[in-house]
């Protein structure tokens, strides 16, 4: 979902992350895991639907307290590689303008939501993210984790907006819940 200002009580979606860890232990309860994944988010509602995929870079330290259950955190790093946005074409008759014709007053309404595009925020959407990443996580076997993930974005996903009589400050960030799986190889 997204958080901010201007995500209007956002819906949850569902996406999906896929990629490749490393784990460096420090000692027996502490290791700094770095991954790189792609990640696929997607939002809709009845308004608009937002697919974004994201190459995410998190370096998480990782604190084992006890015995196969670990907490990690860290910052993380993405590039918005893809960024859509899809409005729902509205559909207009004669009965949503009381009657008139738009026609009729030389009014095109196709085109004037050509010319307003149906996708995307182009060239206003940032190519960069950076955000923290919280988790708890449990080794079900020596070689694979289980986890829940919480990430929160930091940097808008869209550049302020400036005209030439006013600047729309954008106030937009991701928000994300997982649940993972990770099988180490080594």
């Amino acid at each position: 979902t997204f958080k901010g200002d201007d995500s209007d009580d956002a819906p949850w979606g569902v996406g999906f992350n896929a990629g490749v860890a490393a784990k460096y232990n420090v000692n027996e309860m502490i290791a700094v895991v770095p991954e790189v994944g792609i990640d696929f988010r997607r939002i809709a509602d009845d308004e608009a639907t937002a697919s974004f995929w994201v190459l995410n870079i998190p370096v998480l330290a990782r604190i084992s307290p006890v015995a196969n259950l670990y907490v990690e955190a860290g910052p993380t790093i993405g590039f918005i590689l893809s960024n859509d946005v899809e409005y729902d074409e509205p559909s207009f008759d004669d009965a949503d303008f009381g009657g008139y014709n738009l026609s009729d007053y030389g009014i095109d309404l196709d085109d004037m939501l050509d010319d307003a595009g149906s996708s995307g925020a182009g060239e206003d959407a940032n190519t960069f993210e950076f955000g923290l990443a919280f988790g708890l996580g449990y080794s079900v076997l020596p070689n694979l984790d289980v986890n829940f993930r919480f990430a929160i974005g930091l940097t808008n996903l869209y550049e302020d907006v400036k005209t030439e009589d006013y600047t729309f400050e954008s106030d937009l960030q991701n928000m994300q819940l997982s649940i993972g799986a990770t099988y180490w190889f080594m």
